[in-house]
């Protein structure tokens, strides 16, 4: 269990992965179990969003390591990147989903093999041919798209590359790869993909995640319908099959407000079959990527001082800014589903949250002082990243370092992990390997997570992140249990704040944010406020000390604002101190001083699934 690899937490580290009983003991009762069996669950680390040479736009930009790359990588293996230099994980990932886009998926990286087929192709050319040659390489991937998507966002994709026996061929081989690097107990692959639909440069992108790698059909793709609803269909009659899966969007704020519009893709309002099918079918949503963060925009939270994180303002492709939008922020979506809940009968935005990667190189960079990228021939080297830039190209600097998918799971096998992401009990983190908990309830008594048996009293006595209360006894408040742990390599933290929406009895939507439990003797100010914890960064050298912050905090929490009558969403948003930005640690390595125009330090954080009150 990854927790306990951190030394100077180990007594706190007990506590929260609160085992009344042992591991061994667990093993005993649960014979069938893996090794590390709990059944008050671990902490597991993951990525659920990477691509590799198998996705069409890495391919045509010279990167041609598979799948298998990535999954080596993830479980602590020295390998490879795509620009030629080793790179290694410090702490190996407990879990993984490769989710190479299902377009054209591993048809391309095929055209190198002088001996495939597809080496003949006429666009085979322009792809090998394009070798290092950025412009040369987008030319050929631009020609590509332009060709297979229309003016109106309908597909007509390349008929050989897109034929029913190469797809079918192509995944077969894919699971394969996954199913070859699953070691139940020590490192997971879940089999998943990505379905890449864009409609007028809309992102609606999701990544299906299967619970089994056994008779999975052909993925659905952008090339099938760029409709969500026809997705969610398709799903629906893979559950009908006996197949379980779930789909995860992502990099909401890049979607132009339509991730999480109140409207249907046919620009119908949200009924109450579309919310049932939607919630049916995406349990999670993902709140932090390279792309930047879809919690919340300085605009739509004037209020949260923490708001203006990982900020991404340049379209993926084109001229132009991205639009602010209300419907492309998670916590918005939140507010949103809670009041249409109240007319339709049903929220269609009661997610939970995971962070991703969308990293092109099959590497999880998520570490900022080894951040290696998000494409080989952009940004794969800290001078590329820093100091290079193409005409109408995103600024490398707005890139960031992966997030990370994290669960509360039994033991570290397919069946377990999925098992936590479907039920939502996941927690997504900016990059470092904070762990956190969380537990609601009505009736917990006088217990703390000092205490041995918390986890036990939290699952019996109340929910964890992702869980739904209700019913209040007597109008009593609910009483929020939390404990949070510094990464082994990250700084130490600085607060843990509760993030509370709920609706009113004017029928809209509100949100609060309260510091909850925080580092030092520092006090609230009487608007709720806290003083900054400080920052010991050296910009010059990229470094920092931990002599500020806590390596564990805990608390007890109960809303002094709480209605019986009004339904609410409580989630935990963690903060680290201020550490540096991989840019800075880029800064650094060229002998230069950071971009002006970023941050040149970071708070790395972590937000959990929320826990949702109804009355």
């Amino acid at each position: 269990m990854s927790i306990l690899r951190n030394p100077v937490t180990a007594q706190f580290a007990s506590s929260l992965l609160a085992g009344l009983i042992t591991l061994q003991a667990a093993v005993a009762e649960e014979t069938a179990r893996t090794t590390g069996y709990n059944k008050l669950r671990n902490p597991y680390f993951g990525q659920t969003h990477l691509h590799s040479g198998w996705s069409f736009d890495e391919a045509i930009y010279n990167v041609t390591l598979g799948p298998d790359n990535a999954y080596r990588h993830a479980r602590g293996e020295k390998v490879k990147h795509p620009a030629g230099f080793d790179v290694q994980l410090r702490i190996p990932l407990d879990f993984m989903i490769q989710s190479d886009h299902a377009e054209y998926l591993g048809v391309l990286v095929r055209m190198y093999n002088p001996d495939d087929p597809l080496s003949k192709h006429p666009l085979a050319a322009q792809v090998v041919g394009s070798g290092n040659d950025i412009a040369a390489s987008t030319k050929a991937f631009y020609g590509l798209v332009s060709q297979t998507i229309q003016p109106d966002g309908s597909t007509k994709p390349d008929p050989t590359l897109n034929s029913p026996e190469l797809k079918r061929t192509i995944w077969d081989e894919y699971v394969k790869i996954a199913d070859s690097f699953y070691e139940p107990g020590k490192f997971t692959t879940l089999v998943g993909y990505e379905w890449s639909s864009q409609p007028n440069t809309r992102n609606l992108h999701r990544n299906v995640i299967f619970r089994s790698s056994s008779k999975l059909p052909v993925p659905f793709s952008y090339f099938d319908s760029q409709k969500p609803e026809d997705l969610w269909a398709w799903m629906d009659e893979q559950r009908k099959a006996g197949l379980q899966l779930l789909a995860i969007p992502h990099n909401g704020n890049l979607s132009n407000g339509a991730m999480f519009a109140l409207e249907d893709s046919d620009g119908n309002p949200i009924s109450r079959a579309y919310a049932e099918t939607r919630m049916r079918n995406e349990r999670l949503t993902e709140i932090i990527q390279t792309k930047g963060q879809s919690e919340t925009h300085p605009l739509m939270a004037p209020n949260d001082e923490f708001a203006g994180f990982e900020i991404w303002t340049k379209p993926v492709a084109g001229p132009g800014t991205v639009k602010v939008l209300e419907t492309n922020y998670v916590r918005n979506a939140f507010r949103n589903g809670m009041v249409l809940q109240q007319t339709i009968g049903i929220n269609p935005f009661e997610y939970g949250v995971v962070g991703g990667g969308d990293i092109h190189t099959s590497i999880v960079s998520h570490e900022e002082y080894q951040h290696t990228g998000e494409h080989n021939l952009k940004s794969g080297t800290p001078h590329q990243r820093l100091l290079e830039s193409l005409p109408g190209e995103p600024s490398k600097i707005e890139q960031g370092s992966a997030g990370l998918s994290n669960v509360w799971a039994e033991e570290n096998t397919r069946e377990s992990i999925w098992d936590a992401l479907h039920r939502k009990e996941t927690w997504a983190t900016s990059g470092s390997r904070i762990t956190v908990r969380i537990f609601g309830g009505f009736d917990f008594g006088d217990t703390t997570p000092a205490a041995e048996s918390w986890a036990e009293t939290g699952y019996s006595k109340g929910v964890p992140m992702g869980g739904r209360l209700s019913g209040s006894v007597d109008d009593k408040a609910p009483r929020f249990m939390v404990a949070a742990l510094k990464g082994p390599n990250s700084g130490n933290l600085d607060r843990v704040q509760m993030v509370k929406g709920w609706v009113g009895t004017d029928g809209k939507s509100h949100e609060k944010i309260h510091n909850i439990v925080w580092a030092g003797e520092r006090k609230l100010d009487s608007a709720g406020d806290l003083p900054p914890i400080g920052n010991t960064v050296d910009i010059a050298d990229a470094s920092y000390t931990n002599t500020i912050g806590s390596p564990e905090l805990q608390t007890v929490w109960t809303d002094p604002d709480f209605d019986p009558g009004v339904p609410a969403f409580y989630y935990l948003r963690v903060l680290e101190i201020p550490t540096p930005r991989w840019s800075t640690y880029d800064a650094k390595t060229l002998g230069i001083d950071p971009p002006k125009d970023f941050p040149a330090t970071i708070q790395e954080r972590a937000w959990t699934s929320p826990i949702w009150y109804n009355p």
